[in-house]
């Protein structure tokens, strides 16, 4: 009979070439195939848990996550972070809880709670020590940089960015510092500033041609702006050398993104023909990859196109399959919110049970030590723990106020998040609708008698629309204030010469967003809904 040994360090050493070859797989196919990543990481995470490797589980999940965000499943993505913290308290891994909270907070800010991804991009800031990687400080800084954008912070934003291009620079960190003179130049609204900032991308790339993205999303950006300067040339060079580079890589995503991009500039230059038949590639590609958001910006496209040469029914056609399709996209992301909501509303749920267990536990090993001691002394000892389990009770409660708190934020995010795709829906929806009706009064029935009147009609409705769409969220609410937009609300009540109401207030300095857009729709409610209101306050507003 034969014996065979094999060596622990060998095996490990096998699992680890293995994985390493499977994660090295799904990064490969990075903005190239999404579901192949997901695909390749997930193999990847089983075989880390075969090795009974925490690192590796860790890198996996950590891959997952970012996938997940890419791909919209945020909720996914929050499950993914828990697990990969799990992984750093349990196995001490000090060092790489910065990570973990960059991209929680990642996932906070692509479902639209960018005051909290601030906060755990803050919070992650403050466990940068020497043994985290510079790429993860570098990335940091960035995604702080993106969110202060995301929320008008321009001076907060820049303030970050050139800490992430200062640091990139040290490190020789080209894709951090590539990422941030992009941003830059997509928040400014000078074109020297945003000349500057391409140009220096560009360096980048020219010194590293490796970085094939990126110079598809640099050529991309370019022809834009060259398109708006009024250099069609220019624009078309760079735009022709974006869709080779991304056609020979296999960019699906950009591709069709690009051709889109193109057909416009195809319009600019009157050439129909070449527009449509980018504008078909770019649908086909949109389709593939099932990307809701890029069919509806198409669709929208193809409108654009039907209505430059004339064909005013078959603009009307996809203007309603612009807003079908726009109504489908805005519902996946209301589900992926739902999804994230309740993912979060899980992962506290299960920490929560966690500690309880824990509590328990501790409680067993106290009432022994309870008795022991109680044969000594009793009544000190008793009273001792009477006192221990009250906290224990004050502190449960508190922690179950906690969550109901969060949950009732989120409620809240929810329906501020609901009024204004509302808004939006009706702005865009059913103004493009009345936008397209006019395109075909115009085109069949100008001849007609009563051709002025229908087109009054119209821009009656429209204004309307535009109106009830501004008092869901208003503009200048956002822009100037609570203030001036009541004060805009009482001229608007004055000059209707139905009520008489005065406004007064010791205000000065603007409120928190959350907080002013409460008081607004609290002033309107009871401004809209007088019936409703108790007798003793309508008195205060002359019902």
């Amino acid at each position: 009979m034969a014996f065979f040994f094999v060596s622990l360090p060998l095996i490990a050493a096998f699992y680890s070439s293995v994985f390493d070859s499977t994660y090295n797989k799904a990064v490969s196919y990075k903005n190239i195939n999404s579901d192949s990543v997901l695909h390749h990481a997930n193999q990847a995470l089983t075989l880390a848990k075969e090795s009974n490797n925490p690192l590796l589980e860790y890198k996996s999940l950590i891959l997952l996550a970012k996938s997940n965000i890419k791909t919209g499943h945020l909720g996914e993505a929050i499950v993914n972070c828990s697990q990969a913290g799990k992984l750093v308290e349990s196995n001490n891994l000090s060092s790489r809880k910065v990570e973990v909270l960059m991209y929680l907070g990642v996932a906070y800010q692509a479902a639209g709670f960018t005051a909290d991804a601030i906060k755990l991009f803050l919070e992650a800031r403050t466990q940068v020590t020497e043994p985290v990687k510079y790429s993860i400080r570098i990335d940091l800084d960035y995604y702080i940089g993106l969110a202060y954008a995301e929320i008008q912070e321009y001076d907060k934003s820049y303030y970050y960015l050139q800490k992430c291009i200062k640091l990139s620079r040290k490190y020789e960190y080209n894709t951090g510092a590539f990422d941030a003179y992009i941003l830059l130049s997509n928040t400014s609204n000078k074109i020297e500033t945003i000349n500057k900032n391409l140009e220096l991308a560009n360096i980048i790339i020219n010194e590293n041609p490796q970085l094939k993205y990126e110079r598809v999303v640099l050529r991309n950006n370019q022809a834009l702006l060259n398109k708006a300067l009024g250099k069609l040339e220019l624009s078309r060079k760079q735009y022709l050398e974006a869709i080779r580079i991304a056609e020979k890589s296999g960019y699906r995503e950009m591709l069709s993104s690009l051709y889109n991009n193109y057909s416009y500039l195809q319009l600019t230059e009157t050439k129909y023909d070449s527009a449509k038949i980018y504008l078909d590639k770019s649908l086909e590609l949109a389709k593939d990859i099932e990307s809701l958001y890029l069919e509806s910006e198409i669709y929208d496209s193809y409108g654009d196109y039907y209505k430059a040469i004339g064909a005013f029914e078959s603009a009307l056609k996809y203007s309603e399959l612009f807003t079908k399709k726009r109504n489908q996209y805005r519902e996946q992301q209301r589900i992926q919110e739902t999804l994230f909501l309740s993912a979060i509303f899980e992962t506290e749920q299960k920490e929560k049970e966690l500690l309880q267990q824990e509590n328990e536990i501790s409680k067993l090993w106290l009432l022994v030590l309870a008795v022991a001691i109680f044969l000594v002394v009793a009544i000190g000892v008793g009273v001792y723990f009477r006192q221990r389990l009250h906290l224990s009770r004050l502190r449960h409660k508190t922690a179950e106020k906690e969550t109901e708190l969060k949950v009732a934020e989120a409620l809240i995010h929810g329906r501020d998040a609901e009024r204004k795709r509302l808004a939006m829906d009706l702005h865009d929806g059913m103004g493009a609708r009345l936008g397209a009706l006019r395109f075909l009064v115009d085109g069949f029935f100008k001849s007609n008698e009563k051709y002025k009147d229908v087109i009054e009609s119209i821009k009656n409705i429209r204004n309307n629309v535009r109106e009830l769409s501004h008092r869901m969220m208003p503009a200048k609410l956002e822009d100037e204030g609570l203030v001036s937009t009541i004060n805009s609300m009482v001229s608007g009540m004055n000059d209707s010469e139905k009520f008489n109401v005065s406004f007064d207030t010791n205000l000065d300095k603007r409120l928190s967003p959350k907080l002013e857009s409460n008081i607004y729709f609290l002033i309107l409610e009871l401004i809209t809904m007088p019936s409703s209101i108790p007798m003793e306050i309508r008195s205060l507003f002359n019902y």
